[in-house]
């Protein structure tokens, strides 16, 4: 696993490895699992950084900007987005453990041959609530690859109702490497105190196109549930 300090840069060789930069600073990030894929999109090609972060600290931690830079051979900047395309919960509390995707669109006729990633976490205390929403079982079936059934299934064990309940989940293969990040939301309806609910998840047709043509197998899901109430 990789310790990152201050901010994550990872960079990526060839799209084969990836090797950590580090720099001064007392923010710790773990990431606990990671990887960058290619696919075709409705009108143009995506390249998509996946992960899985943890807070090691004693600090909590907002993540406010994750950078995606693509580049070619020559090392000069294609594409790059600032942006996440999925996160989880923005505030880490110690030890709290997040997913979060980037992705950049992928110029006609280049080819990416290196990208580097910065995710950028700020100390600041948050002003809500922040709870954590019991995750008790994820469910992958594959029966139908082009159609695979995905189930989460949450809890509030809180003894109250919890609003903004968000769900973010990862599709990995059998080494648990992620190929895919989603999320559900239940919004502003509220799940009662000592209530479940089950969610019925939705994949990339793109993804799966990709996975099919890579020999992929997907066979499992990861899920985190978490509600922030301002």
């Amino acid at each position: 696993m990789k310790r990152i300090l201050a901010f994550l840069m990872v960079i990526g060789i060839a799209l084969m490895a990836i090797c950590p930069a580090f720099a001064d600073g007392s923010m710790e990030l773990t990431i606990l699992s990671e990887n960058y894929i290619e696919y075709k999109g409705y009108s143009d090609m995506k390249g998509v950084y996946l992960a899985k972060v943890q807070n090691n600290t004693d600090q909590g931690y907002y993540l406010t900007t994750g950078t995606l830079t693509l580049k070619d051979a020559d090392g000069n900047e294609v594409s790059s987005n600032k942006y996440f395309s999925k996160l989880g919960s923005k505030y880490l509390a110690p030890g709290e453990i997040t997913f979060l995707s980037i992705e950049a669109k992928i110029p006609e006729g280049v080819e990416v041959k290196d990208y580097t990633v910065e995710i950028i976490p700020v100390e600041r205390y948050y002003t809500g609530e922040d709870y954590v929403i019991e995750v008790n079982d994820c469910v992958y079936d594959g029966t139908n690859e082009d159609n695979p059934q995905i189930t989460t299934t949450i809890t509030n064990t809180y003894d109250k109702p919890i609003r903004h309940i968000t769900l973010i989940f990862a599709v990995e293969d059998a080494n648990g490497t992620i190929y895919y990040i989603g999320s559900e939301s239940l919004g502003m309806n509220s799940l009662g105190a000592n209530s479940t609910f089950i969610f019925l998840n939705a994949m990339s047709k793109d993804i799966l196109t990709y996975v099919k043509e890579k020999g992929i197998t997907l066979t499992q899901v990861e899920a985190l549930a978490f509600a922030e109430d301002r």
